[in-house]
């Protein structure tokens, strides 16, 4: 399927044919990273990240500081009947 680059107000871009697009599951604002590999423009939607518990830990730091809007909320008083 040959595409043509085209001029898309000050920059230039392709369209990408609506059958390919229904081929490979994409629709409008699907995120799309580009790379050149070997000569060719290679474009692939950007799936969702999955994290895993033990590298979200990783990136936390213990000594930080409580911020004090939750100390303020863990310090408050009740004012209904929440159990503790």
């Amino acid at each position: 399927m040959e595409i043509q680059i085209r001029k898309i107000g000050n920059s230039k871009g392709a369209v990408i044919p609506a059958p390919l697009l229904k081929e490979l599951g994409l629709d409008i604002g699907t995120s799309l990273d580009a790379h050149a590999e070997n000569g060719r423009l290679v474009l692939e939607p950007k799936r969702a990240s999955k994290y895993q518990l033990d590298e979200l830990l990783q990136q936390c730091d213990p000594q930080a500081a409580t911020p004090d809007d939750l100390t303020n909320w863990e310090q408050a008083n009740a004012v209904g009947n929440e159990l503790l």
